[in-house]
């Protein structure tokens, strides 16, 4: 039986091109991206996985590959040696590494982890509630937080003695076991994670936020060449923009952003990764940019990142805000 249609072979032929302009690119016209993790992917990058389950990067005209990391400093000397396209890392990584080993060309666009989770972390009746508690116990570090500075930092802004701490050096990630068995009164480490996996076995007091008290470094930041940005302008805004996009549904659904993240890390805890998910979110902003679109830093951190890691961790003085971001790739609102 023959059909007929009541249109025009000129209007068709429109209908048809506007649908062709409509459809999804294909995978052959997706600009392909390596983005290099921080760490082993954890619940703070479920808006990677999101972003590219559901589609925002190919929107954005993006086919990401998400790889894991194995530290800040990895990272980005594997996005500086060209290996990787983006990069996460922490901003005050990027700092030390910019002075200490000339990595100019690196610039961050994105700051994701803007509260310093770091925190004194002990076990309830410690009698460690104020940062002068801390004095007259034993504090149990491995030697990377002694030299990174930051304990000292805390110490000097809270009128803590140094000197009236026992430090017990404990390397292999072995503090946490020290911590629990008595051997040391607090540790140094993430509120989340570090300390909720010690309040899984045993009660703790409420963690005493670095960042609450005087000492802040900008973390996880989104970090590319200065080479790569100025030819994929167009790529590393809609990047931020898929991501921004996917963060509002991480936030909006955790539990399905969590069996997101499960379908691409099936080895991972899908209840640690729930709970990271919720408990990361508080520290997103600063005062300075609370409010403020996902990403957008505030000039007068970066300022205090700068300032104590000049001071405490030895780093050249000399750097600026604009040394190490730029947020002309974000939302034009901020």
């Amino acid at each position: 039986m023959k059909l007929t249609f009541p249109l025009s072979t000129a209007f068709g032929a429109m209908l048809l091109g506007t649908t062709i302009a409509a459809a999804p690119l294909s995978a052959q016209d997706l600009e392909d991206l390596r983005l290099r993790l921080a760490w082993i992917a954890g619940g703070v990058d479920a808006a990677f996985f999101v972003a590219d389950e559901k589609g925002y990067f190919a929107e954005a005209g993006l086919d990401v590959e998400i790889v894991d990391g194995n530290g800040s400093t990895g990272t980005i000397q594997a996005v500086g040696n060209g290996d990787f396209d983006i990069g996460i890392a922490g901003l005050g990584a990027l700092a030390q590494a910019r002075q200490a080993s000339g990595a100019t060309d690196l610039i961050a666009i994105a700051g994701l982890v803007q509260k310093d989770p770091t925190s004194i972390i002990s076990l309830e009746g410690s009698g460690i509630r104020t940062p002068k508690d801390i004095e007259g116990k034993r504090l149990g570090t491995d030697a990377g937080n002694l030299e990174d500075g930051m304990i000292r930092a805390f110490a000097e802004a809270n009128g803590v003695d140094m000197d009236k701490i026992e430090i017990v050096v404990i390397n292999g990630g072995a503090d946490r076991v020290a911590l629990l068995k008595g051997d040391v009164d607090f540790i140094n480490g993430w509120a989340n994670p570090d300390g909720d996996k010690v309040a899984a076995i045993r009660p703790i007091e409420p963690p005493l936020l670095f960042a609450d008290h005087g000492v802040n470094i900008l973390g996880s930041s989104v970090i590319v060449k200065k080479d790569f940005l100025a030819t994929h302008e167009a790529e590393m805004t809609g990047f931020l923009a898929a991501i921004a996009k996917a963060k509002a549904d991480v936030d909006a659904d955790p539990e399905a952003a969590r069996d997101i993240f499960m379908d691409h890390r099936p080895d991972a805890d899908p209840e640690a990764i729930l709970m990271q998910i919720k408990t990361m979110a508080k520290y997103e902003h600063t005062a300075a940019t609370e409010g403020k679109s996902y990403g957008v830093l505030a000039p007068e951190d970066i300022e205090l990142t700068i300032s104590l890691l000049e001071k405490y961790s030895g780093m050249a003085p000399g750097l600026t805000p604009d040394d190490l971001y730029s947020a002309a790739y974000l939302s034009a609102e901020d």
